[in-house]
């Protein structure tokens, strides 16, 4: 996991990178810390935008990066991105405004799938395959072939349109 003198830098380097590519000058104090609960790499947590802005943070998943360490600058980018856009009072998402900067700052725009045990599931009626981390407890759908058969004037959610579990597998770097 990065040290916090690596934290610091991270923070630091990310500030100046989306400074320089959403032309902000000024930024507020904006912590980066660790959050054990988070299941994904990082998390911006603003209050207000604009005008009504009033703080960020920045929490990250000391679990992603026990794998992941090499990704640590590119998710604060990331994450440095969503708070410089509240800053200018901009949509917060992960719109077109958001992607150039995060490319220009040189973030990631997609954190890695944590290493873990996934279940497929393949559609009989289309063939797609979907992937879920935890086994569903009842039965799912396609999405795609729900808004077809709902165009179409069809019942959806018939049995023979349930998703069946065609293997597990491991997703992540080899151990």
């Amino acid at each position: 996991m990065p040290s916090p003198a690596d934290l610091d830098r991270a923070r630091r380097e990310a500030l100046a990178a989306v400074g320089r590519a959403l032309g902000v000058e000024v930024w507020p104090e904006v912590p980066v810390a660790w959050n054990r609960r988070l299941r994904r790499a990082g998390q911006a947590v603003v209050e207000g935008s604009g005008r009504r802005f009033r703080r960020a943070a920045i929490e990250l998943s000391p679990a992603y990066f026990e794998v992941y360490p090499e990704d640590l600058r590119g998710i604060v980018v990331h994450e440095m991105v969503h708070v410089g856009l509240a800053l200018l009072g901009l949509p917060l998402g992960h719109g077109p405004a958001f992607r150039r900067a995060c490319r220009a700052a040189g973030g990631l725009l997609h954190g890695r799938s944590l290493p873990g045990r996934v279940f497929r599931y393949r559609c009989p009626v289309c063939g797609a395959t979907v992937e879920r981390r935890r086994r569903v407890a009842r039965d799912r759908w396609c999405a795609a072939c729900v808004a077809r058969a709902t165009r179409e004037g069809g019942d959806p959610f018939t049995p023979d349109r349930v998703l069946v579990l065609v293997a597990t597998g491991y997703v992540g770097p080899e151990a």
